[in-house]
């Protein structure tokens, strides 16, 4: 009887399983490694959340005593303040502050003024009086004489130099000076020194006082330097601005007054060019921050000289160009007419003489020429500044910024 094929495979499986040497082995169980787990039980629980019911309570107990503390102190402090006479507020407004100036220096006491001259006599053509005849220093009275013109005019004018003297007297004579003395008072006088000089003159030595806010002091001599923003041509009058590159401080250097891109304004004229530079004058600069300042100050070189240089022109190609054209056309006529024109022959003490013939033309076109010369020689030469240059502006006056910087 044939086997079928799974019993056979069955059967063949068995007999190797018999002839391993491990099969009778088993396999070791599988470790429960939540064995000794720790478990809480019921009365644990409930334990841990007794004791944390009681520290939540304690937490309550301790804010609940805090806020009664606090409400308690207030409310006293607001019966000790309502038991209390109130006292009156006092509003004490303190000093302003004062910088640390030196004290002025005293008055300088006004300068006397020179004492006026007696004026002139008036001459009228009296005779002496004779009891006012004066004694020649040679001796005593020479009897009566007639007075010269300059006793006369020291007898019109009594009691002028009186008192100069010992007794009023000079010379015999009440009320005059001898007249060695007068002279030397008139010579004195006619060599004083007019009042203009006298008051230009300096009077005394010369100190020094203390800068007053320096802080807030543009000094004189600081130099501006700008960006020109408009072209300038001295042709025609006209007015030009510039822009701030470098920001101007006080005099100390503390305080900043002139800010970076403040805006300064001038103007100039067609007749303020000497040589080759222009006199601008500037008159107003406007800071970024709102300050208006107002001055007048000249405009300088890079070295500080006067002027601002450009370029110059002196229009020779004009003043000569239509000048040399009118007088070579006038020359051309004359030619012209000389050439072929009728000559005028005129006799002359035996001799005759040709003259040859005379243009009005050219005569005219002469005229013309001299006319252009004399306009174009009197243009004046032309200054050119061109934008974007750099210019100084020289402040010229102290400029005091603490009415408008605190």
């Amino acid at each position: 009887m044939q086997t079928p094929p799974n019993e056979h495979d069955d059967a063949a499986s068995i007999r190797a399983q018999a002839s391993n040497p491990y099969q009778g082995r088993q396999a070791p169980a599988e470790p429960d490694l939540d064995a000794d787990a720790p478990y809480l039980r019921s009365s644990e629980v409930q334990r841990l959340n007794r004791k944390a019911l009681l520290f939540l309570g304690g937490i309550v107990l301790l804010l609940l005593c805090a806020a009664f503390w606090i409400f308690s102190g207030a409310l006293s402090g607001a019966d000790e303040r309502a038991g209390k006479p109130q006292r009156g507020e006092q509003v004490v407004i303190p000093a302003a502050p004062r910088d640390h100036l030196p004290e002025l220096p005293p008055e300088r006491p006004a300068p006397q003024p020179m004492a006026d001259l007696p004026p002139l006599p008036v001459y009228e053509d009296e005779p002496p009086a004779p009891a006012s005849a004066m004694s020649l220093p040679g001796g005593g009275l020479s009897g009566r004489r007639e007075l010269s013109l300059q006793e006369r005019r020291m007898l019109d004018v009594p009691g002028t130099f009186s008192g100069l003297g010992g007794d009023g007297s000079a010379g015999g004579v009440p009320g005059m000076l001898p007249p060695d003395e007068y002279a030397r008072l008139m010579m004195a006088a006619g060599n004083a020194p007019p009042a203009s000089v006298a008051q230009a003159a300096p009077t005394g030595a010369t100190g020094a006082k203390p800068l007053y806010n320096p802080n807030t002091l543009l000094l004189r001599g600081t130099y501006i330097r700008c960006i020109l923003q408009s072209r300038v041509i001295s042709d025609f009058p006209g007015y030009t601005s510039c822009v701030v590159t470098e920001p101007v401080y006080s005099v100390n250097g503390r305080r900043l007054l002139l800010p970076r891109g403040s805006r300064v304004s001038g103007s100039y004229d067609k007749d303020a060019v000497i040589g080759d530079r222009v006199a601008i004058v500037w008159d107003r600069i406007t800071t970024p921050n709102g300050m208006d300042v107002n001055m007048q100050s000249p405009g300088v070189d890079m070295l500080g000289a006067a002027g601002n240089p450009g370029h110059y022109t002196a229009h020779w190609g004009q003043r000569l160009g239509s000048a040399l054209l009118i007088s070579m056309l006038s020359d051309a006529f004359k030619y012209a007419g000389a050439r072929h024109g009728p000559q005028e022959t005129s006799i002359a003490n035996g001799v005759v003489v040709q003259s040859p013939y005379e243009s009005n033309t050219a005569r005219t076109m002469e005229r013309l020429a001299n006319m252009a010369l004399e306009r174009n020689m009197a243009r004046p030469p032309t200054v050119t500044i061109n934008q974007g240059a750099v210019v100084n502006v020289y402040v010229a006056r102290d400029v005091d910024f603490s009415a408008v910087l605190r």
